[in-house]
């Protein structure tokens, strides 16, 4: 089995670095092969919205790193990715690489669906997580893994969590459940992506990143939630597969028949004196 470490963080052997190592080498110490990279070290340039590898089914124009790092996820058999939170939200690079990976969201086969992965968010400040853990959520379940444990470390400075015995602990035991596939280890409170950011919506609670519901239930004297349509969540392979057929792909005939209206429009924009940055971009649609 093979494991890939992922640190979408620019700090070398910084606390979302030394977590990922701490996984690997306990996934060693079982018998796995193991590789580790930093996003920081590949170019990965941000998506232009041109949907080339949608509509056409091509491969992305872009010339940078993205597909050596597609590859390299497609190679391993379970995944482990770290990424410290900056200002209540994950760092940018791991946005950026997924932006740039919906050919691995609808392209059959789909190749990474049902691979065990971790998450792990290391933060700074109590009650400053903000979205982090949804938004590393959605970066594992859009390409199709299955979250086998997630977890957020308080260890503010470059290297302290090396000083949390828990945490490293923590790291151990992760490695373990991607070896063995097991999903015991997920917090909060949705059982699919594992998080606790909830909406209320007609009385029910929705977990916006999975989009199932619930009832607020009181059990043991502790608040909780009894979600009622968990095997139908919208990262389910039917889910997605009917999202990009019958939501994303038909809006390409759609658009093509509204631009000339768009076009048309645009023309008021063009005579204004508004400033236009270095180079003027082409018309995106």
């Amino acid at each position: 089995m093979k494991v890939l470490g992922i640190v979408a963080s620019c700090r070398r052997f910084g606390n979302s670095e030394l977590a990922v190592r701490e996984v690997l080498l306990e996934a060693e110490d079982k018998g796995a092969e193991t590789e580790m990279i930093r996003l920081t070290d590949y170019s990965i340039k941000p998506c232009t919205g041109c949907m080339r590898c949608v509509f056409k089914k091509v491969e992305c124009p872009i010339d940078d790193d993205v597909k050596l790092i597609h590859q390299k996820m497609v190679e391993a058999n379970a995944l482990v990715v770290a990424v410290p939170t900056y200002i209540l939200q994950v760092a940018g690079i791991l946005k950026m690489l997924l932006d740039r990976s919906m050919n691995l969201m609808f392209n059959e086969p789909r190749l990474l669906v049902d691979r065990p992965a971790v998450l792990i968010v290391p933060y700074g400040v109590e009650h400053w997580q903000g979205v982090s853990m949804a938004e590393g959520s959605i970066f594992l379940l859009s390409l199709g893994y299955r979250i086998v444990d997630s977890f957020c470390v308080k260890c503010q400075g470059p290297g302290e969590i090396l000083l949390d015995d828990r945490a490293m602990a923590r790291c151990r035991e992760a490695a373990e459940r991607l070896l063995l596939g097991d999903e015991r280890g997920k917090e909060g409170i949705c059982p699919v992506c594992g998080n606790s950011l909830l909406e209320v919506v007609d009385l029910r609670v929705r977990c916006p990143v999975c989009n199932i519901y619930g009832h607020i239930v009181i059990e043991d004297g502790r608040l909780g939630v009894r979600f009622s349509n968990v095997e139908n969540h919208r990262w389910t392979p039917a889910n997605m597969k009917r999202h990009f057929e019958e939501e994303v792909f038909p809006s390409g005939a759609r658009y093509l028949e509204v631009r000339p209206l768009i076009k048309k429009r645009l023309a008021r924009y063009r005579k204004g004196k508004l400033e236009h940055g270095k180079e003027e971009g082409k018309d995106q649609g």
